[in-house]
């Protein structure tokens, strides 16, 4: 089965409701290939998700094709093997919330988000030790494909452009890693054989040729200065 995932990792995203109606008609050995492109979303629909694909029988594949961020890295983490596109990103943080209440509701909400926040870490210790990942966790940690690879959270790079993101929820973050990416395979200055950009060489060619200039011109001949006629009277007073 190949399918991808992309956008809001929320219940009424098409590609999670055509993900679902899938798994329900495949073989329970059947492997699967999955692609993931999204800045992630509920919390739980992610662990679901996970959990779906860890508990599948065939093999599992992911594929990170932009960003897998939060809720979307949740997701990655059940697969049997996760490979990322080398100009890509996956993004680790806490449970998040909006809460509105008294000090009471408050305290509550924060508490019920740092037990989620524990439900998330354990997605994720199958692959990297707790300790390291909270840290990670802690910090709301984004990761090149590189990074990620050196941490154990995917096991593959692959050479591929990178896709954008799509976003409701996180419009603003899904624009920010939009702008990196186009940045990112803008055509760039041509560069020397030698490391140099051409505006560079062209810039020390002209230096090197006014130097040349200056030391071709003509220079003007100052005489030597003549010394003063000395009086031999005050010469020998002064012996």
């Amino acid at each position: 089965m190949k399918h991808k995932i992309k956008g809001d990792i929320i219940n009424w995203n098409s590609s999670i409701w055509d993900f679902n109606y899938q798994m329900k008609s495949i073989k329970e050995d059947e492997d699967i290939d999955l692609s993931v492109n999204s800045y992630g979303g509920d919390a739980f629909l992610g662990i679901d998700i996970c959990n779906t694909l860890k508990d599948h029988k065939g093999l599992v594949t992911v594929t990170i094709t932009g960003m897998a961020a939060s809720a979307a890295s949740v997701i990655c983490m059940g697969a049997d093997k996760i490979r990322a596109h080398a100009n890509t990103m996956l993004m680790v943080h806490n449970a998040q919330t909006f809460v509105a209440g008294d000090a009471k509701k408050l305290r509550k909400a924060a508490a019920d988000v740092e037990k989620v926040s524990q439900a998330v870490l354990k997605s994720y210790t199958n692959r990297v030790d707790e300790d390291t990942m909270k840290k990670l966790l802690d910090d709301e940690t984004y990761l090149t494909a590189e990074e990620a690879l050196k941490y154990g959270l995917i096991d593959e790079i692959i050479d591929a452009e990178p896709e954008e993101v799509e976003s409701e929820i996180f419009e603003n973050k899904a624009k920010e890693f939009n702008n990196k990416i186009t940045a990112a395979v803008a055509p760039k200055q041509p560069i020397s054989a030698s490391g140099i950009d051409e505006n560079t060489l062209k810039q020390m060619f002209a230096e090197f040729k006014n130097e040349i200039t200056n030391e071709l011109k003509p220079k003007e001949i100052v005489p030597d200065p003549v010394a003063p006629k000395q009086n031999l009277s005050s010469l020998f007073l002064n012996l």
